[in-house]
């Protein structure tokens, strides 16, 4: 009996591990589907008619809903869709005996259950699938790297908005200055001759010298008179 219980707990915690893997792998896989799909998620309809961030057709969008289709491009609408949409699409793999890994089921949701199922899947939908799985597993190694128990921490970390306005320094009696130090003009240059000798200390940058005679020339104004 005691094994018996214990056989049923581990079972129990396996199926709850799959359930959780299979539920994980769903909003994955719903995410990369909707970044190639429709990265920027536009409200205009393609020319096949697709419309929403999963670029529903019209089709589509009923076999899961009797909601208007032009809801497709309203997040909330599109993603309850794309959930029941994926758990269709996940049973039919099943019940086909086909895995329903994400790689199938990205396919499938571009070509359709029945080409998967048959093998009839054509190479851009294979390209579609690669894609979007890897995709998931950037989205997973991504995830990895965060602890879940630093989850809620970092969520709860404000956001500090910058501040605008006057900043003001405090300078302490203590605290080091500095000095700005400029070289010293150069002074204006003199020019000394043969009458006025230069001081002793002086020392000159040039000499100019010239055996010609300085005669001052004195001009004689005429007194005006009134």
């Amino acid at each position: 009996m005691k094994r018996l219980l214990t056989y049923i707990l581990l079972l129990i915690s396996v199926l709850g591990f799959t359930l959780k893997a299979r539920a994980d792998d769903r909003w994955e896989t719903l995410r990369a589907i909707n970044w190639v799909e429709n990265p920027t998620n536009h409200t205009r309809m393609g020319r096949f008619g697709e419309l929403g961030p999963y670029q529903f057709r019209s089709a589509t969008w009923r076999m899961h809903t009797r909601k208007s289709f032009s809801l497709a491009t309203q997040r909330e609408a599109a993603d309850e869709v794309a959930v029941m949409h994926y758990e269709w699409i996940k049973r039919s793999l099943e019940k086909a005996g086909v895995d329903a890994s994400a790689f199938n089921i990205a396919m499938a949701w571009n070509t359709g259950v029945d080409n998967v199922v048959n093998g009839r899947a054509p190479d851009v939908s294979y390209d579609y699938a690669e894609r979007v799985t890897n995709l998931v597993q950037n989205f997973k190694r991504n995830a990895a790297r965060v602890p879940v128990e630093n989850i809620a921490a970092v969520q709860a970390i404000p956001v500090q908005r910058p501040v605008i306005g006057m900043v003001h320094f405090a300078v302490l009696p203590d605290a080091p200055r500095f000095e700005i130090v400029l070289p010293p003009p150069a002074p204006d240059p003199v020019v000394y001759t043969n009458r006025e000798p230069a001081p002793v200390n002086a020392s000159p940058l040039f000499v100019v010298t010239t055996t010609a005679t300085l005669t001052p020339q004195f001009n004689l104004l005429a007194r005006l008179s009134n």
